[in-house]
């Protein structure tokens, strides 16, 4: 099963904006799991600027990662194996309409699809965030704003410097209400949201107090949700001293998450305590790693294409709560609308030395165990688990 690819769409930040943070910088060379990631710079929006470039070396030779760049005054002579053969694709801050007349000038649109495909992570700011989705804004006229079709990697707008820049945030907000873009993401100076395929795992920022917002056309009305966010300064003041550290955590439960989309049994059984505690809906508990990779295998032959679909997460010390949707359907032969089930649901997760120890479902599983007994497969996990109710 192909992985989704991961975009780090950023409001405003990282090396050009705060020099002496880093904290948005190391946290996608963190993504990457390599001892020295290759990053890749691409100051196209800025018609390959010498010094948005200089910041950049500046930065990144400090790091423990290989910097690159690409300059389309002076392009490799295998521009996609230069870029699939890296970890880490930045785009810098400019003029996004640059951006997307150069790269379809040089077939980097396609190439670039092919690497988020292939598993190379895509982040940009400002222009180089805008530039992954549907609609971006652009000015072909002094103070005329309009939409600029862009990659279309992820679904709907962007809009960067959200809380610094009033007239494009404005702006946006008419082209939304207009219906010349779609609904979309508003994200301030300092964060930055995390996608896998078209779901947002995360926001997490640089700066306390910052967010990104869900900017929607609601009742011909403009509706801004702030989306849930974590600073990395938490994480920083934990670096080192903590072998259960927030980013551990974190990456645990979504490498868990993985797995189950994948299929992954084997992969599961790494990622489990051997005292793992499993409890369903119900209240149900099942012990053990070896009783819920069984329990696993099970459920996962009857529902083949059973996916876990990450709206967002909150981060409390050892513990991570999803939330999002469950999808599947049940393996029969003359399969129905009646054996296929997406729920909304919440799941709790429990971390110690970067093993998952507890993984609670919380849902209205009404509809999913309908589809189990109309099947035959009535108890599941009492006719074959030892299992107790709290």
């Amino acid at each position: 099963m192909k992985k989704p690819g991961q975009i780090v769409a950023l409001g405003g930040g990282m090396f050009s904006m705060e020099p002496d943070n880093g904290m948005l910088d190391k946290y996608i060379l963190n993504l990457v799991p390599k001892k020295r990631p290759k990053i890749c710079f691409f100051g196209t929006a800025s018609n390959d600027g010498k010094e948005y470039r200089e910041m950049f070396y500046e930065f990144f030779n400090n790091m423990k990662c290989e910097p690159s760049h690409l300059s389309f005054h002076e392009p490799p002579d295998d521009i996609e194996k230069f870029i699939l053969d890296k970890d880490i694709i930045h785009v810098g801050g400019g003029n996004t309409r640059f951006i997307i007349e150069t790269w379809k000038k040089y077939g980097v649109d396609k190439i670039m699809k092919k690497a988020w495909n292939s598993g190379v992570i895509l982040t940009g700011m400002s222009a180089g965030a805008i530039c992954w989705f549907d609609d971006g804004i652009t000015n072909p006229s002094p103070g005329v704003l309009t939409r600029l079709p862009c990659l279309g990697l992820l679904k709907g707008s962007f809009c960067p410097h959200y809380d610094d820049k009033v007239e494009l945030r404005e702006s946006f907000h008419k082209l939304i209400l207009d219906g010349v873009i779609e609904n979309g993401i508003g994200a301030e100076d300092g964060a930055a949201v995390h996608y896998i395929g078209n779901e947002i795992l995360r926001v997490v920022t640089s700066r306390p107090g910052v967010t990104a917002y869900e900017v929607k056309k609601i009742r011909n009305k403009i509706v801004e949700t702030p989306l849930e966010s974590v600073f990395l300064g938490k994480e920083s003041e934990l670096a080192g001293a903590n072998s259960n550290s927030p980013r551990d955590v974190l990456n645990t439960v979504i490498s868990y998450v993985e797995k189950i989309n994948e299929h992954d049994i084997e992969g599961l059984t790494e990622i489990m305590s051997d005292d793992h505690v499993f409890v369903d809906s119900l209240g149900m508990v099942v012990k053990g790693k070896k009783e819920m990779v069984n329990a696993w295998k099970m459920f996962l032959n009857w529902f083949p294409d059973y996916r876990i679909n990450i709206r967002n997460t909150v981060l409390t010390d050892d513990t991570v709560g999803i939330f999002g949707t469950a999808t599947g359907t049940f393996d029969t032969e003359d399969a129905g609308n009646h054996d296929k089930f997406k729920i909304p649901a919440a799941w709790r997760a429990k971390v110690k030395d970067k093993l998952v120890t507890e993984w609670q479902a919380i849902a209205d599983n009404e509809i999913v165990r309908d589809i189990i007994k109309g099947n035959g497969a009535k108890l599941m996990f009492k006719s074959k688990f030892k299992s107790k109710s709290n």
